[in-house]
């Protein structure tokens, strides 16, 4: 929803809602995405940052009462710390909900809930269909046509990726034995869940060695995973915990001198963002996690946890990619905590031929303005990416202007960065978007009549599973 928010802060919502905006959502509550559904999971930036998302005059209007809720004081009241994020995204649904009523009430804007995009497809002649059913409904299906589409359907992890991930690290697969899990699995369950997830598995193995679950990946998901799985089975019968990664992990310090005082070496030309000054300010992981991974490098244990925990950089030696390999083969389970790809609609030309999109590290390929190419190396015009999974990376725009170090190669994800630097770009590529079809539709005017389905709408937004994990900056 960040999209939204940017667009009615800068004035531009009427604009973009002049022939109507059509926001679909699987969800019948609005704004939290996953962020409300993670159990026990506290974020990697400060309170502040989701409360600057809420802040602009333009807000005072909409968000007055809100200030008052007993959440948003909560949230105050922590403001220089990590928020729960369960907490951080039902104070995000409280504010998408006033906003979505108010806009609602005020300009040519539709909200449909409970409604699943099914297929995108692009016309000929600019545009898309868009079919999509009612969630309670499955067989109830409709269909409208709009200029632009915004999608931000989420980030979604297969644990079929755990294959590939070995592969990349030249290390054989897990065992049809093995169980599999993604980080998401683990991070959305009680720690009673957790519990009898595991337990069986525990006893099934007996004495055939210890209980270790190995984690892929070295992220802030990553290693808050391994917080819980240590913190939460460590009597539950869980003896290890293998985190197998690719690079060094990395350590946020918000100077060189902290850095080093702390005993980390800093590459000044690789890690330190030319900006703010700050150590991996991008890259470097952050509170609780920044804590759990200098306990783990100091004595092996998540401070106040019972389980071994290893931390084995495969690609640092051939020693340590037998180790892993060894890890891997003798645990119980083995959980996928290396980041997410885009989750997307079917998408597919005028003739239903679908249109792969380019994929990179993390996420989409797309321009500067969330447009993402096609396979062939051409944009699909009129579609922007939004979210978890969108193309957004660090530009020489964004190195020079909001910085980031050198050694970052990921995506930027985050709501303070979707509610700012990002929803600006992809509202201007709209807006350009929507002038050039405009100007189309001027100069076919006295050639043919432009056919639109009855439920028409200008813009499209969609948020299937809106997950924002908070990076900070």
């Amino acid at each position: 929803m960040g999209f939204l928010f940017h667009a009615f802060k800068t004035g531009k919502l009427e604009e973009i809602a002049r022939n109507g905006l059509l926001v679909i959502d699987k969800r019948f509550e609005l704004g939290s995405g996953k962020l409300g559904e993670y159990a026990n999971v506290s974020g990697n930036t400060v309170g502040n940052t989701f409360l600057a998302c809420l802040e602009h005059e333009k807000f005072d209007e909409v968000f007055g009462e809100l200030r008052d809720h007993p959440l948003y004081k909560q949230m105050v009241a922590v403001a220089e710390g990590p928020p729960s994020l369960s907490d951080a995204g039902e104070l995000l649904a409280l504010a998408t909900e006033r906003l979505l009523a108010y806009l609602t009430a005020r300009y040519d804007v539709t909200v449909l809930r409970g409604r699943e995009i099914d297929t995108i497809r692009r016309r000929q002649g600019g545009g898309f269909d868009i079919g999509y059913h009612d969630v309670t409904d499955p067989a109830l299906l409709n269909t409208v046509s709009s200029d632009t589409i915004v999608i931000n359907l989420g980030g979604l992890q297969h644990v079929g990726e755990i294959d590939e991930l070995c592969r990349g690290l030249q290390l054989p697969a897990p065992g049809a034995e093995i169980k599999t899990y993604v980080s998401d699995d683990v991070l959305s369950l009680t720690t009673a869940q957790l519990i009898e997830t595991f337990k069986a598995q525990f006893a099934q193995n007996g004495k055939r060695g210890p209980n270790r679950i190995s984690v892929l990946g070295g992220s802030h998901s990553a290693f808050t995973v391994v917080d819980r799985l240590a913190m939460e089975l460590g009597d539950a019968g869980l003896d290890e915990i293998a985190v197998i990664h690719r690079s060094p992990i990395r350590l946020f310090f918000e100077t060189i001198e902290e850095a080093r005082a702390n005993g980390y070496a800093v590459n000044e030309a690789m890690d330190v963002c030319p900006v703010t000054k700050r150590v991996n300010r991008a890259g470097g992981l952050r509170y609780r996690a920044f804590d759990i991974a200098r306990s783990i490098m100091a004595n092996g244990h998540v401070p106040g946890a019972k389980p071994r925990v290893e931390l084995i950089e495969a690609d640092a030696s051939e020693v340590a990619r037998s180790r892993a390999g060894d890890c891997l083969s003798e645990s119980v389970a083995v959980v996928h905590g290396a980041g997410y790809g885009p989750n997307m609609s079917k998408l597919v030309d005028h003739w239903g031929v679908p249109i792969p999109l380019q994929l990179g590290q993390g996420g989409l390929v797309s321009d500067r303005f969330g447009c993402p190419f096609d396979t062939n190396g051409e944009l699909v015009h009129g579609l922007f990416s939004f979210g978890l999974g969108s193309g957004f990376r660090p530009d020489e725009q964004i190195r020079r202007e909001t910085g980031f170090e050198a050694a970052f190669r990921g995506r930027i994800y985050g709501v303070w960065a979707f509610h700012h630097d990002f929803g600006g770009r992809v509202l201007n590529g709209v807006l350009d978007a929507l002038a050039t079809q405009d100007a189309h539709a001027r100069s076919d005017a006295g050639d043919a009549q432009v056919q639109h389905l009855p439920d028409v709408s200008q813009l499209t937004t969609y948020g299937g599973t809106d997950l924002a994990v908070s990076a900070g900056g």
